[in-house]
Parts: C-alpha cells; sequence; structure tokens
C-alpha cells in the first residue's frame, strides 16, 4: 500500500504559529514564532517497536519522554477502541429537504474542505509546507440559493448552517443503482462524541502505555 501523499507533494502542514512536518518515520510539531522553543515529536517507532511522543526545547538541549507504548501492545488497544465506528455512524440522521426549509436551514459546500480535491483547490504549498489560501478558499465556497441543487454536488461532505453559524455536517452518497441518500450529524453530537471517547481512552492509554520506571530498557526514551 502507498503511503498517503498531501496535495501538491508538501512535506508539512503550515498554520497559524505553528507547523506539522511528516518526517520518514517521524511527525514533528513546531512553533514557528521562537525557534528555540520547545517542538514535540510523535517517533512511528519503524525500528525500535516503540510508538514514543517527546518534548524538546532549548534548541535540542533537553529531550523529554511524554508517552510510549510498544507497538505490540496496539492490538489490544485498538480491540478496546472497536466500539468507535459503529457509535460515530449511529450519530448519522436521514436528512430531508422540506425538514431543512421548515426550519429555515442553509447549506454551504467547500467550508470544511474534506476531500484531497478539495484540500488542493484551497491551498498552496509553501517551504514544502500545505498552507491555507484565504482567497481560494472563499472563492471556493459554495452557497447555493435552492436547497436542491444539494443533488449537484460531488459525494462528499458539505455544511448546515442556522443564521450564519454552522449547526452540522451534512453528508451526500449515491449508491450503486445511482440513488442519491443525504445525512447529517449535529455538530454538537459530534463534540459530544470526541469529548466521550477522549474520557474513555485515556484509562486504557494509561494501563498499556510503558511506565516511565521502565524507560531504562529503552535507551532512546529519556525522563
Amino acid at each position: 500500500m502507498e503511503p498517503y501523499a498531501l496535495p501538491h507533494g508538501a512535506k508539512g502542514i503550515e498554520g497559524d504559529g505553528f507547523a506539522v512536518e511528516f518526517r520518514a518515520d517521524k511527525i514533528v510539531f513546531v512553533p514557528k514564532a521562537d525557534s528555540k522553543a520547545t517542538h514535540y515529536t510523535l517517533h512511528t517507532g519503524a525500528n525500535s517497536g516503540v510508538i514514543d511522543l517527546h518534548a524538546t526545547g532549548g534548541g535540542g538541549e533537553t529531550h523529554r519522554t511524554l508517552f510510549a507504548i510498544r507497538k505490540d501492545d496496539l492490538f489490544g488497544l485498538f480491540q478496546e477502541m472497536a466500539p468507535i465506528v459503529p457509535e460515530l455512524l449511529g450519530l448519522l440522521r436521514p436528512l430531508r429537504l422540506g425538514w431543512l426549509k421548515h426550519r429555515n436551514i442553509g447549506i454551504a459546500r467547500g467550508i470544511e474542505p474534506g476531500a484531497d480535491a478539495e484540500i488542493a483547490a484551497v491551498t498552496r504549498k509553501r517551504k514544502k509546507r500545505l498552507t491555507l489560501d484565504p482567497a481560494l478558499y472563499c472563492q471556493n465556497i459554495d452557497c447555493p440559493e435552492f436547497l436542491e441543487d444539494v443533488y449537484d454536488f460531488p459525494d462528499g461532505n458539505f455544511t448546515l448552517l442556522h443564521k450564519g453559524r454552522a449547526i452540522g455536517m451534512g453528508f451526500k452518497k449515491t449508491d450503486a443503482q445511482g440513488d442519491i441518500r443525504l445525512f447529517w450529524i449535529k455538530r454538537r453530537d459530534l463534540f459530544r462524541f470526541g469529548h466521550y471517547w477522549q474520557q474513555r481512552l485515556i484509562e486504557p492509554l494509561q494501563r498499556t502505555a510503558i511506565p516511565p520506571e521502565r524507560y531504562a530498557d529503552y535507551p532512546f526514551l529519556r525522563l
């Protein structure tokens, strides 16, 4: 399987005040304001068999492990996470245009670009990093006058808007027979779902992680 490649051949993502760089065996989170500020590295453990997150500060003078887990222990963790997909799918609701009209809810495509083509259309590559272009972003937002125009959208996600506020994410899906189906998820439900699973995973992550007292068994882990 080919590794995922960012649009425009970029090797990272740049945001306001930070950058994320994807390297051969690690992901680095870098603050842009100060070259000596603490940055964080997620090492994939391709050779060591250990995935670790560590903080490096002072221009590389300090190095502290924040979390580490053996790759062989991930299977048990994934088993505990198995319900996450059906529970997420359970948040989906059928979407009817009559319901949208009755509640004066509009739709827009491009506010939350998800597909590679949508991301490529609103970004540029700068110093090998993918960065959002505000002009392209605004240019690619489509707010149709008529709700029925959703059927002309490509399959994918769009945003539900009420009084200018995003209240949910819609999805258009065309099945093998050519029938179009519309669904949506309440933004509030999605936030609650994320918070619930964040709390639910804390205990198994702590239980599965390599404890600091065993870092001596792995010379590359440091307190």
